[in-house]
């Protein structure tokens, strides 16, 4: 069982439950009214900064405590580490060149077939062209 709210109903607002006869005729109005008793918070409310700023702080403080656990049960030495680091940077820059030149290749072959197909179009429309005005 859920306890979510149906998307599908509109919920009422504490307001709209003690309003009255106004706010029935202020719901069965125009859409932006009847949008205004919907789960959530209306656009016009202010945002707690307070409360972001502690979410943010939050993420800081436990990013800061992930690295260090991370650098307390490293399986090697900095240096290793680093080594590694850097080994693999260097075989993924030389993988990430060699597909650039692949694709480089591939584009100018690409372009030239295109050339040579147009070239032939051409030609063989004026052969065409030749052959009817001929007759």
């Amino acid at each position: 069982m859920s306890y979510a709210a149906d998307p599908r109903r509109p919920q009422r607002s504490r307001s709209e439950s003690t309003e009255g006869a106004e706010g029935a005729t202020a719901r069965t109005g125009a859409p932006w009214n009847r949008a205004r008793g919907r789960a959530g918070h209306s656009y016009s409310e202010s945002r707690d900064w307070a409360r972001v700023g502690l979410f943010g702080v939050g993420i800081a403080v436990g990013a800061l405590l992930g690295a260090g656990a991370a650098l307390l049960y490293a399986p090697q030495s900095g240096f290793e580490t680093r080594t590694e680091i850097a080994g693999r940077a260097r075989r993924f820059r030389a993988r990430a060149t060699d597909r650039w030149d692949e694709l480089g290749s591939e584009l100018h072959k690409a372009a030239r077939r295109s050339r040579r197909q147009v070239h032939r179009g051409v030609a063989r429309s004026r052969w065409a062209a030749a052959d009817r005005l001929e007759y």
